[in-house]
C-alpha cells in the first residue's frame, strides 16, 4: 500500500513533484486476494481504512488510515482509488478484477 501526493504548478497545472510513500507491503502467496476500503465521509472526517483478505471473512488492516483530500483550488478533484500491477520478477503480467461492489 502506498500513497502518491502530486504537487501542481498553479498557472498551467504542470506536475512539479510526486511524493510517493510506501505504507506497508504484504507478500502474497495465493492467486486471489480480496481488497476492501471503508470510508467515513462525515463532515470534517473523510477518512479511508484499507483491508485485505484471502477468504472474505478474516480481514486484515493494511497501512494507516488515509485522510482523503478534496482540493478545488488547483483542479476539481478528490481522492481516487486504483489497483496497479507492478512486475517485479518478469516483464508484463496483469491483474484481473472480477467484481467491484459499493455499499452505502
Amino acid at each position: 500500500m502506498s500513497t502518491n501526493v502530486v504537487d501542481l504548478r498553479n498557472s498551467d497545472k504542470a506536475i512539479l513533484n510526486v511524493e510517493t510513500e510506501e505504507k506497508e507491503r504484504v507478500e502474497l502467496n495465493r492467486n486471489m486476494v480480496y481488497l476492501r476500503i471503508d470510508c467515513d465521509f462525515r463532515l470534517n472526517r473523510d477518512m479511508a481504512s484499507f483491508y485485505y483478505s484471502f477468504d472474505r471473512k478474516d480481514w486484515k488492516k493494511i497501512g494507516t488510515d488515509f485522510k482523503m483530500i478534496f482540493d478545488y483550488r488547483k483542479l476539481f478533484m478528490g481522492t481516487k482509488f486504483a489497483i496497479f500491477n507492478y512486475a517485479t520478477k518478469y516483464i508484463g503480467g496483469y491483474i484481473d478484477v472480477d467484481s467491484f461492489e459499493y455499499k452505502r
